[in-house]
């Protein structure tokens, strides 16, 4: 197994590429600039934040009202 993502090419010619996470399941198949850009997605999401603050946000997202959804029927 890896111990970071990885990302690998899967034809000989190297424009389509995969990306393995850390248990080897690939996540996603594309160019390499996609799967560098996914890789910076999973790899930068969860820095800054406490599961405090998630907990928070959350709960509040939540108590507020939906002032702006709109429905596709009438009720």
């Amino acid at each position: 197994m890896y111990s970071n993502p990885i990302i690998l090419p899967l034809d000989p010619e190297g424009t389509i590429h995969a990306l393995q996470d850390e248990l080897g399941q690939i996540i996603g198949t594309g160019t390499l600039e996609v799967c560098e850009l996914l890789l910076h997605v999973i790899t930068k999401q969860g820095t800054g934040r406490r599961p405090e603050d998630m907990l928070r946000r959350i709960e509040r997202e939540r108590a507020m009202p939906h002032q702006n959804v709109r429905s596709a029927i009438a009720i």
